[in-house]
C-alpha cells in the first residue's frame, strides 16, 4: 500500500519530498504504531487532490482533519492507520533556521521538530533537499543551543520570576484546583524533559515514551523515576507540592552542572 501511496503523491508537481517518521522510525517502537507520512511541498497540496488519491487507495479516509499540522487520515481494510501531514518548504526551513542555526530555545519540545526531520526515512526526495537537511542535522549539537534550552526552561519552571510554573503549581494546590495543578505539572514535565535531552545533546523525541527515551541518555537527574512517579501519583493530594519541590531541587542541581 505504501508504495502505491508514495507513487501517487510524488506525481503531484508541488511535492518536493516525502518521508516516513514518528514511532515507525524511532529507537523505541511497537506493532501498534501508525504510519506517519510527511509530505513537503513548495505550495499547498489541494485537499481535493488528497481526497482523490486517498479515496482511490483506502476504504476509509478523512481529509484536512489533523488538530496539529494540516493532515489527513486513512485506514486500510486490515485496520492499518496512516496519518498524512503536509508541510511547506518555507515553514520547514524556518523551523530549522530558528532552532538549529540561530539557537533559539522554546518552552518544552525545543528540538522535537529537528528530531522528526533527522530520524525520518526518506521515501521520495526530488531534488535532494530533505537529505541535505538531514545531513546538516547530523552535525555536533550546538553548545549555545544546549545552554539556551536549559537556561530558558529552568527559568520558566523555577527561576526568579513572579509567575514561574512552580509558583503557579503551588497556588493551584492551595486553591485545591486539581485541573490547574494538572496543567502546571504537565508544563513542568515538558520543560523537565527538554532540559534532560538538551543536557545530553540529544534531540527531543516528542510526547510519547519519554521515560524510555530519557533512559537512553547518559546523564539523568537524581531519582528521576521515583520523583516523576511521586508527583503524578500525589496530584490533588496535600503531599503533592513536597514531592514536586523535591523533583525541582534535583533538576536544579542537575542543570547546575553544565
Amino acid at each position: 500500500m505504501i508504495e502505491k501511496l508514495i507513487k501517487r503523491l510524488s506525481s503531484l508537481p508541488m511535492v518536493t519530498a516525502i518521508a516516513l517518521s514518528g514511532s515507525r522510525t524511532s529507537e523505541i517502537n511497537d506493532s501498534s504504531s501508525d504510519w506517519d507520512i510527511y509530505i513537503y511541498s513548495e505550495k499547498r497540496v489541494p485537499p481535493e487532490e488528497r481526497e482523490r488519491i486517498l479515496s482511490s487507495l483506502f476504504p476509509h479516509c478523512r481529509i484536512d482533519c489533523s488538530p496539529f499540522e494540516e493532515g489527513d487520515e486513512a485506514v486500510t481494510a486490515d485496520g492499518d492507520a496512516y496519518d498524512l501531514m503536509y508541510r511547506s518548504i518555507e515553514w520547514t526551513e524556518w523551523q530549522v533556521d530558528d532552532v538549529w542555526r540561530k539557537h533559539k530555545a522554546r518552552i518544552g519540545y525545543t528540538t522535537c521538530f529537528l528530531h522528526n526531520i533527522r530520524t525520518s526515512e526518506i521515501l521520495y526526495d526530488r531534488d535532494g533537499w530533505l537529505s541535505s537537511l538531514q545531513e546538516e542535522l547530523k552535525a555536533p549539537y550546538p553548545e549555545e543551543l544546549r545552554e539556551n534550552i536549559i537556561r530558558k526552561n529552568l527559568d520558566v519552571v523555577c527561576g526568579d520570576g513572579t509567575s514561574t510554573f512552580l509558583i503557579q503549581a503551588d497556588l493551584a494546590a492551595k486553591r485545591d484546583d486539581v485541573v490547574s495543578s494538572n496543567h502546571r505539572l504537565a508544563a513542568i514535565l515538558a520543560s523537565y524533559f527538554d532540559i534532560i535531552f538538551a543536557y545530553n545533546r540529544r534531540f527531543h523525541p516528542g510526547e510519547k515514551k519519554l521515560m524510555g527515551y530519557a533512559h537512553l541518555c547518559q546523564n539523568l537527574p537524581e531519582n528521576m523515576d521515583d520523583d516523576i512517579s511521586a508527583v503524578i501519583k500525589t496530584l490533588g493530594r496535600k503531599e503533592h507540592m513536597d514531592y514536586l519541590n523535591t523533583l525541582i531541587s534535583h533538576l536544579r542541581a542537575y542543570a547546575g552542572k553544565i
